[in-house]
């Protein structure tokens, strides 16, 4: 009988080398997220790409970034690696559109591109990581670094929570079993941990490190040697009060976060700040707002060091606030007993620029008759947002009124508390279209193991060099984090 051809069976496709390059701008581009924590990814990936390579053992050469391991139940489950499904979930698509490019790869490389986006150090990516398919190849869980370990009820006579030391040999342990040195760990955390935050749900503890969590800097080294920190727990809810209820952990962990319980205080005495020159103290800015209320709008930021002129004073609950010759009103003495301005000499009257603040207002043709809103007759009125040269200024009856080309204007109102005309002060009314965000103090927290750094002996000398320098930290994180990302691998 006849044979059948036979009909040779098509060869499996070959995938394409990976682009890394064209791979790595493709990532640059997924980062920004605003719905995602402070709006970007970038955090995240970095978190995942740390994670999956920090389970390296050098002795048995086993665990770390090849492999991406953590797709499987063992790691996955690792209480330390909660919610970085999300992180693996989001570069999913990015796999599903580059399928020659291994996991193991994709989440190293997430990472560099989070690092180069963020403003971080540029590192070179080698590719060449190759997925696992066998799970039980996954490392135990217990290698990632605890913040806790070691830890004891209680304090010392610093503050430091019992057991700290016993904490600082496990950090040790843990990344000295990959082959780190102290100066490379404490690199690895000043450098890491300026990214993202924690949450209560995931790893128990709360909020960020640091002020801007989205973008590389030294300020996590700098805020640790810098600022005050002070130890909480789940039950002070104190930090409700202050607008920091981000910053309580889950029920049984302590953290510590850049607050103070609220002081009790009773209404301050308006006699101790009389009308006169102040002068901005503190912090970097302080927020000029339209009314006396603090949830009124901002209108202005200056800055420390800004003299400026308090034309009146008001007692709102347990603050100070002083209306300025500029218009707004600013936090003499903020309601938990913060002093914002401290007075250095008595009210100016000098002669300068000013500006119809809610206009328009009327000339007038005496001082009397300005103090009194008393308008010249047959004169328009002056349109807001008009600039005036004021030659000459005069008290009447608490008033303040000023004279320039047009006759009178009345700059204070003393029966209305009010300033219809500003003085311009550069750098907080001299710009129009300029808009304005709360300048508050930022909610932050550091782990007891970040801590460490600043309590340990060995460690600190590193961490106070690095608060000093970013471009050093730069360098000496980009260093360390391509060493973690690769171990094992080549």
């Amino acid at each position: 009988p006849e044979r059948r051809p036979r009909i040779p069976r098509p060869a499996p496709m070959k995938l394409l080398p990976p682009n890394y390059g064209k791979i790595r701008k493709e990532l640059m581009g997924i980062m920004d997220a605003p719905e995602w924590d402070d709006g970007s990814y970038a955090p995240i990936l970095i978190r995942l790409a740390w994670h999956s390579s920090a389970t390296y053992d050098k002795a048995t050469n086993t665990g770390g970034s090849r492999g991406a391991t953590m797709r499987f139940v063992t790691e996955a489950s690792d209480p330390d690696n909660a919610g970085l499904h999300l992180a693996r979930s989001i570069l999913e698509p990015v796999k599903q559109r580059h399928p020659e490019i291994s996991h193991a790869d994709l989440w190293v490389l997430a990472a560099y591109a989070a690092l180069e986006k963020t403003g971080g150090p540029v590192l070179k990516f080698r590719g060449g990581r190759k997925d696992e398919v066998d799970p039980a190849k996954a490392p135990p869980n217990g290698r990632l670094p605890n913040p806790s370990t070691g830890l004891e009820p209680g304090v010392d006579a610093d503050g430091r929570p019992n057991g700290w030391r016993k904490l600082a040999t496990h950090m040790r342990d843990v990344f000295y079993r990959m082959g780190f040195a102290d100066r490379e760990i404490v690199a690895l955390l000043c450098g890491g941990h300026v990214y993202g935050r924690c949450h209560p749900t995931r790893s128990g503890f709360a909020g960020p490190w640091v002020e801007e969590p989205w973008h590389f800097s030294n300020e996590y080294a700098a805020d640790m040697v810098g600022d005050e920190w002070l130890l909480v727990s789940h039950e002070d809810a104190w930090l409700d009060e202050v607008g920091a209820a981000e910053l309580r952990p889950a029920p049984g962990l302590r953290q510590y976060v850049n607050k103070k319980p609220p002081r009790k205080m009773s209404a301050p005495n308006a006699s101790k700040y009389p009308p006169g020159r102040y002068t901005v103290v503190g912090p970097k800015y302080i927020n000029r707002r339209a009314e006396p209320d603090p949830k009124s709008p901002i209108t202005g930021q200056p800055a420390e060091g800004t003299v400026l002129d308090v034309v009146a004073v008001k007692v709102f609950g347990t603050a100070v606030r002083g209306l300025l010759d500029c218009g707004g009103w600013v936090s003499i003495l903020g309601t938990k007993g913060v002093t914002f301005l401290e007075r250095s000499g008595d009210l100016s009257l000098a002669p300068g620029t000013f500006k119809v603040g809610r206009g328009p207002v009327p000339w007038a043709d005496t001082p009397a008759d300005a103090a009194k809103g008393k308008a010249a007759a047959g004169v328009p009125l002056v349109p807001k947002g008009e600039r005036i040269a004021v030659t000459e200024l005069k008290t009447v009856s608490g008033s303040i009124v000023g004279k320039a080309a047009g006759g009178w204007l009345l700059l204070y109102d003393a029966h209305k508390t009010a300033v219809p005309v500003e003085r311009v002060v550069e750098g907080v009314n001299d710009d129009e279209e300029a808009e304005f965000e709360d300048a508050g103090e930022p909610n932050q927290m550091m782990l007891p193991s970040d801590m460490v750094l600043l309590w340990d002996e060995d460690f600190r000398p590193h961490l106070e060099q690095f608060a000093e320098d970013e471009e050093l930290l730069r360098e000496e994180f980009g260093a360390a984090y391509k060493k973690l990302t690769e171990l094992g691998c080549f």
